[in-house]
């Protein structure tokens, strides 16, 4: 709804009128909300491609923050420009960045998303491939631990559940899994649809 303002109740549950307003000085006007429309027009098959990788860059742009703090004194203590990233390494255009955060013992969570389903799309619902050691070219990694989504526990802690579904014959092919991360190679594997977290020690 672009514009919340109706005269009656639509009878949708709300028992009354919806009528929001938005008020500047002592004049109040109907609430419009505004947006941005994205439409693309692709070969048959080949949308997926462009949903998913202009849907990352809508729904998760970067965020500018700013602090009540002089540019100066703020630029002074601060390393303003770095990476870790080796400049010729990018992630695959079929993988997202979800998490990147310091904690405070210093040890980084990282969480990473692949981007399709199996089966969309030819080239991307495939196996996706991290290389840590290039994300990473600055710091030595010393330990990663695979942990839960919520990063609570490791994963090699975490009990599988088996359910059983009344009419399930199971005929369905397994899903796509990375494998474990390799200490020597620290490469991480992202099957379609797959999420995910490490910790990482340096």
């Amino acid at each position: 709804m672009l514009h919340r303002r109706m005269i009656f109740d639509d009878g949708r549950g709300v028992g009354e009128a919806l009528d929001e307003t938005v008020c500047a000085g002592d004049k109040c006007e109907g609430l419009t909300v505004r947006g941005n429309y994205y439409i693309s027009i692709n070969q048959l098959g080949a949308g997926s491609r462009w949903r998913r990788t202009t849907g990352q860059e809508v729904y998760s742009p970067i965020l500018l923050a700013f602090a009540h703090e002089k540019l100066e004194d703020w630029t002074a203590s601060h390393l303003v420009k770095a990476t870790t990233m080796d400049p010729n390494y990018n992630l695959p255009l079929n993988v997202a960045l979800i998490t990147l955060q310091e904690l405070d013992d210093g040890s980084v969570l990282l969480r990473l998303a692949h981007l399709y389903e199996a089966g969309e799309d030819a080239e991307y619902s495939t196996l996706a491939k991290v290389e840590l050691k290039k994300m990473f070219a600055g710091k030595a990694i010393k330990e990663v631990k695979e942990m839960s989504l919520s990063a609570n526990q490791e994963k090699s802690q975490m009990k599988k559940m088996t359910w059983k579904v009344e009419g399930d014959k199971g005929g369905e092919p397994a899903a796509i899994r990375g494998g474990p991360v390799d200490s020597s190679t620290l490469v991480v594997e992202l099957g379609p649809m797959e999420i995910r977290t490490f910790l990482l020690k340096s």
